[in-house]
């Protein structure tokens, strides 16, 4: 495990001790666990400040302030370094939140942030809320890739789950193999969205038939660079079916997603389980269907659908879009434990957005999966073996 002392100069130092030695994570870390860097108390993380921005923002009523707030929190989690080691801020933060964010960073660890927090608050009682827990910012992802974990970015092989303007990315198939290919990949499958959800233009038959038409004209002039493959993110229907007919699955790779009911409270492991056993399906996308500071996701019993995913080997996704980050780390512990197996995911609906499957890496280090339960790292051959019908 990696902790930290404080050197002459101020600066974390690393060092390592055993996990039965540890003691828990400082506060602010929401849950990451133990293989991430703890800073000195006097430091205050991106996360903790994020927070504390948010914190702040829900304590003022709908207006400029408050919109502003938000996008400073927003701009802090998201920047790729800690605040604290660094002396400009990012250029995201609005103008008018620039003072209430160097008065918050300038405080000497938590408990000093809640009393400056407390100065500053608006009129109105923060609610807090669950659905900003066990998310990595972007500095934290930056430290898990960069502290020699056993799982390098630069060794992924496959790029999954990526959507073109067929559905509801903004640029060409083309665009983003090509993207892909810079990026490193040697095969990738594209998902775009099936008619099933509606808020989304997503592929009839016509369509998965014209771009399986140009995934075959980019394999053969560029497939010995990337070999591309046609998949779909399904919807799953209320009664665990999919959107996809039987008969339409043929030389396909479903990925199942659940788009819709995500705030019903009520237990939703039947509709899983389902969905796991439709044939065909190759990987459960975003299976928790959180998103940040939104919505904590579905309700299940995760035991009893990891169970059936390893059972029927199912993938589970572990989505590195940073507003969803799903699996989340405790759950993904579960699933690691229960002996499934992973597609690392950057959900990406353009060029840039590719890179989020290093977020993924980085949840992956975190919780510890085994490089040979990844499919990314593994060649096409393998990682699609006795997946593709037809």
């Amino acid at each position: 495990m990696l902790h930290d002392t404080t050197g002459a100069a101020g600066e974390p130092e690393l060092h390592r001790t055993s996990a039965a030695g540890a003691s828990a994570p400082a506060a602010g870390r929401r849950g990451l666990g133990r293989a991430a860097i703890r800073y000195p108390a006097a430091v205050v993380r991106n996360g903790q400040l994020a927070e504390a921005l948010f914190s702040l923002a829900e304590s003022h009523p709908p207006g400029e302030l408050r919109l502003a707030l938000v996008r400073a929190a927003y701009a802090v989690f998201d920047c790729p370094r800690e605040l604290a080691t660094v002396t400009r801020v990012p250029d995201t933060i609005p103008l008018e939140a620039l003072p209430t964010v160097a008065m918050l960073r300038a405080a000497r660890g938590e408990d000093a942030l809640q009393a400056a927090v407390q100065r500053l608050r608006g009129p109105l009682l923060p609610r807090g809320t669950p659905t900003r827990e066990g998310f990595l910012t972007a500095a934290e992802v930056g430290e898990l890739l960069g502290l020699g974990a056993p799982l390098d970015p630069r060794h992924l092989r496959g790029a999954c789950h990526f959507h073109t303007q067929a559905s509801d990315g903004t640029t060409s198939l083309e665009a983003m193999a090509r993207a892909a290919l810079r990026r490193g990949a040697s095969w990738a499958v594209v998902t775009d969205h099936t008619r099933g959800l509606a808020c989304v233009n997503g592929l009839d038959a016509e369509g998965v038939a014209l771009q399986r038409q140009r995934i075959a004209s980019w394999n053969r002039r560029r497939g010995d660079e990337l070999w591309l493959v046609q998949g779909l993110e399904a919807e799953i229907l209320p009664d665990g079916t999919l959107d996809v007919p039987r008969r339409a699955r043929d030389g396909v790779l479903l990925v199942a997603a659940i788009h819709t009911e995500l705030g019903d409270r009520r237990d939703q492991t039947a509709r899983l389980v389902r969905a796991l056993a439709e044939p065909g399906v190759w990987a459960l996308a975003h299976p928790q269907g959180r998103l940040f500071s939104r919505r904590s996701g579905l309700r299940a019993n995760w035991e009893v659908v990891f169970r059936e995913a390893a059972g029927r080997d199912v993938l589970l996704e572990i989505n590195g879009f940073p507003r969803r980050q799903d699996l989340g780390p405790s759950l993904l512990a579960v699933a690691v434990a229960t002996g499934c197996r992973f597609l690392l995911a950057s959900d990406a609906h353009h060029p840039r957005h590719l890179s989020f499957d290093a977020t993924a890496v980085a949840m992956a280090s975190l919780a510890r999966v085994p490089e040979a339960r990844i499919v990314n790292f593994q060649m096409v051959e393998t990682a699609l073996a006795n997946r593709l019908v037809g």
